[in-house]
């Protein structure tokens, strides 16, 4: 109802004698005018406490267009598990001359910043940021987060399967090089702004909003 109101004909030539007016178009399009670092990590497990970050990528993202990019390889302490080779494609000889996580740590903080974090399968990721980055250091993420799997799930329900690779078939994104963590913060990209126009007719217009979804 208020998305048809704001962009009616009538609403627009308001709008240029209003210009206050102006501010409801700017809440209603404020989840796609929002800063966002997209967010992927790759792992040679499940568990956060047992397995260890090889892969993450940041994509800095304003009003849709990527901005910049983060894309790091990191050398694990122990050897990668043979059905994690098979999966990401990343082998012991890619990551000979990659940096330790140690490493990595400082430069992704700087480049995440206080912007809000958009994940495929979030509490995934942030278990392993929070154990391997944030609490060695005694630290909390303090950034806002949103996931795309648990809003794919509200808006889609009877889709049998959220999956990142799914769920680009399903709105034809071009899903290159899953599994890879650039590759797949691609794909999330897309997903999220597949999303954001699903939101709004759910009447889910900010990041506030977004705390609507139930988990």
């Amino acid at each position: 109802m208020i998305k048809e109101l704001i962009e009616s004909s009538e609403f627009k030539k308001l709008e240029q004698d209003y210009k206050f007016l102006s501010r409801a178009r700017e809440q209603l399009y404020k989840l796609e005018n929002e800063p966002y670092v997209i967010l992927d990590c790759e792992t040679t497990g499940l568990e956060a406490a047992t397995s260890e970050i090889i892969e993450i990528a940041a994509l800095k993202v304003e009003k849709g267009d990527i901005q910049s990019v983060f894309n790091k390889l990191i050398k694990p302490k122990n050897p990668l598990p043979p059905e994690i080779i098979r999966l990401t494609n990343i082998t012991p000889e890619f990551l000979m001359d990659a940096p330790p996580l140690s490493e990595v740590i400082s430069p992704l903080l700087q480049f995440i910043g206080n912007t809000a974090l958009v994940m495929h399968n979030a509490d995934f990721d942030l278990s392993f940021i929070n154990y391997h980055i944030f609490q060695p250091r005694k630290k909390e993420l303090g950034n806002s987060t949103i996931c795309t799997l648990k809003a794919a799930r509200f808006l889609l329900p009877n889709l049998q399967s959220h999956k990142l690779v799914n769920l680009a078939q399903y709105f034809g994104i071009p899903a290159r090089n899953s599994h890879r963590a650039l590759g797949d913060a691609e794909t999330t990209l897309a997903l999220w702004y597949k999303l954001i126009p699903l939101l709004r007719e759910k009447e889910i217009y900010s990041k506030e909003d977004l705390r609507k979804i139930p988990r």
